[in-house]
């Protein structure tokens, strides 16, 4: 694994599916976003939050998602994709993550998301509460 995932509560390591590459024959730019995807759900797991979206009255929603590409990707090759909290604000957690390739050896994006925490039977935000902060705070 790489030095740039020092910082990161969670890292995953993925590897590059052949089905990966688009026409061009390099990581199609969508799959960086399920790569993210993937990190995103371990760091939910690693803070007890992730819940069967089926049962979860409230819990998170994506409403924001960003990648800044720095180096295209190939098969083979294997990804570990950092993810950290790096705010909170309000009923919003912001993640940043961060891809980085074994075969380049170094960064091959970053990313941001933001996932507000949602009340599903309301329909509207909902506030993330004073347990939910700590253990996030503690995690970090």
């Amino acid at each position: 694994m790489s030095e740039f995932l020092k910082d990161y509560t969670v890292v995953e390591e993925i590897p590059v599916r052949w089905g990966d590459m688009d026409a061009r024959g390099h990581v199609n730019n969508t799959i960086f976003y399920r790569y993210f995807e993937s990190s995103r759900i371990a760091l939910f797991q690693f803070l007890d939050i992730y819940e069967e979206p089926t049962t979860a009255r409230i819990g998170p929603i994506l409403s924001f998602q960003s990648c800044f590409y720095k180096a295209p990707l190939f098969y083979p090759d294997t990804v570990y994709v950092g993810a950290k909290i790096t705010r909170i604000e309000g009923s919003k957690i912001i993640i940043k993550h961060v891809l980085s390739s074994k075969n380049l050896e170094r960064i091959a994006a970053e990313g941001e998301a933001h996932i507000i925490w949602y009340d599903y039977e309301k329909k509207k935000r909902a506030i993330i509460s004073d347990d939910l902060k700590h253990r996030i705070l503690k995690a970090q």
